[in-house]
């Protein structure tokens, strides 16, 4: 993998304790998603206090990853892919106009269907079983829904673009 700061930590981590320690391919692999996760966090929240947008970027990250730990969705091939892609998502959205209530119910909508139909996308390597795939289907569902009581402009995007991930490869 050769993750760069991932792969150096993982390292410094399994030469001060080998015996006690995972692999460094395990480590350097939780390590990169930790690292990213800081980075797309950190970033989109300083371009939102920046802009006077902090707190509808703080419910855009959070909303993105609740659906996404539940829907699941494609990966970006690279980690440099992964966080620019999310940093853009994640702070253009709070600066988009103001939808109307029917936009907002077209959108939550469509973000349902999407989920019911495609939900969960989890990659082949997950430990998840396949008993408990419809529930996250339904709680995917259910977070989305949510948007028909709290009629939010910002979660109908957000929850459109993660829904949009979870659409297969072969159906786009």
């Amino acid at each position: 993998m050769n993750n760069g700061p991932a792969n150096s930590i993982a390292t410094w981590i399994k030469n001060a304790n080998p015996e006690k320690t995972a692999s460094i391919e395990v480590m350097e692999y939780a390590l990169s998603i930790v690292i990213n996760t800081v980075i797309i966090v950190s970033i989109s929240l300083m371009i939102g206090f920046i802009s006077d947008e902090f707190s509808e970027t703080a419910i855009t990250l959070f909303s993105f990853a609740l659906l996404r730990f539940f829907s699941g969705g494609i990966h970006l091939k690279s980690s440099f892919g992964c966080i620019a892609t999310s940093i853009l998502v994640c702070s253009a959205i709070p600066h988009l106009p103001e939808l109307s209530a029917n936009w907002i119910f077209v959108a939550t909508f469509v973000s349902i269907l999407l989920l019911l139909f495609f939900a969960p996308h989890i990659d082949g390597e997950t430990k998840i079983k396949k008993s408990i795939r419809p529930f996250l289907k339904w709680f995917s569902v259910v977070i989305v829904c949510s948007n028909f009581i709290l009629c939010s402009s910002i979660l109908s995007v957000i929850f459109l673009v993660q829904s949009l991930t979870v659409i297969p490869e072969a159906r786009r």
